[in-house]
Order: structure tokens, then sequence, then C-alpha cells
């Protein structure tokens, strides 16, 4: 095994035999370090100044209208705004387009919580069905308009009558029988209203 002392004696030959002069100008030339260039590094894009956007100045008008075109809606635009800029120009866009980013994001959320609301308040607007409430008075009311109608009260009352059995009959285990019912003789199959009418329960077989 290599330890660390034979480690070392080896990595210090190793360097010896490759880190010559051939070898390193060798690998300058590839990276374009060498050889040197003044102008390479003049026209490097780093150290470059801002460029101008050249606009006319006789028509304010029309530049009044550009601008309003190119107004950025989102952050992606203001982003994109900051190339071809110097690096402290871009790390301002960026900055920017992290802050309307930020507003976008709110809006978003404000925009749903609004449409929720919106929401709930046209269900609670509605309101609740209330339960139809049956009429008291509606017997009375047909006694009362038989003599208009030309009917003769006896048959207002038998409509009352048959109204009244309907209410009257109670389902108890699977059969219908008359709350005040004092005959035990009476046939199977017929229960008798409070009114004494005979209401006939078909049989099943």
């Amino acid at each position: 095994p290599v330890d660390k002392v034979n480690f070392i004696k080896a990595y210090a030959k190793a360097r010896e035999v490759g880190m010559t002069k051939k070898n390193i100008l060798s690998g300058w030339r590839v990276t374009g370090n060498w050889p040197i260039s003044r102008r390479k590094a003049l026209i490097h894009p780093e150290i470059q100044p801002d460029k101008k956007e050249a606009t006319p100045g006789s028509d304010g008008h029309r530049d009044g209208q550009v601008d309003s075109d190119n107004t950025p809606k989102t952050s992606r635009h203001i982003r994109d705004m900051g190339k071809n800029k110097s690096p402290s120009t871009r790390r301002r866009y960026s900055v920017i387009s992290k802050g309307f980013e930020a507003q976008e994001s709110k809006i978003a959320s404000l925009s749903n919580r609004i449409a929720s609301l919106e929401e709930e308040v046209g269900r609670l607007s509605r309101g609740k069905k209330r339960k139809a409430v049956p009429n008291p008075n509606k017997r009375f009311m047909t006694l009362a308009e038989a003599p208009v109608t030309g009917d003769t009260i006896s048959e207002a009352k038998e409509a009352t009558k048959e109204a009244d059995a309907v209410e009257d009959v109670i389902e108890v285990g699977g059969m219908e029988e008359v709350e005040s019912s004092n005959s035990e003789g009476e046939e199977l199959g017929v229960v008798r209203t409070r009114a004494g009418r005979e209401v006939k329960i078909p049989r099943k077989y």
C-alpha cells in the first residue's frame, strides 16, 4: 500500500515531469489565454459600456407610443430588458424582476380570494327554501266558495272529509290504523276515519 509519504514523493515527481513550459503553453493556447492579445481582452462583453438606444427626438408622440408598447407586462420582460447590459445593470434588472414577480403572485392570490368571497356572498344571498305551511282555513274556504260556484254544501263537506281522511290515517308496522277505533269486530282491511267514513285497504297476497 502507498502511504502518505510515498504518495507525496510520487506526486512531486509527476509534477516535475508534467508541468513543463511546453505543456503549460499548450494549455493556455487551448483556453485562449496565449498568445496574449490586448484586442481580445478589450472587446470582452463584460467590460463594454452600456449601449444607448438611438431614438429620433423630432417626433415626440411617436417615442411615447413606442415606450407604451414596450412597457413590460411580466417579470420575464423585465429580465429580458437587462440583456446586453453591464453586470451591475443586469443585477438591478434582476432585482426589479424579482419584486415584480412577488407582486404578480400576491395579486393572483388576492384574485382567488376575491372570487371565493363573491361565490360565498352569492350563496348566502340566495337563502334557504322555506317549507310550505298548510293553510288551516282551507276547509272553511271550501264551504264559503260552495254557494258561489253553485255546488251544494253537502258536496263541499264530502270533499273536506276526503281531505281529512288522508290526514287521519296513521301507518303503523306496514298497516294503516285509525286513531279512534273502538270496535273490535270490524272487517279485515277496512278502517274508519274520525269522520266515520270507511276506507278500504287492498289486501296484500
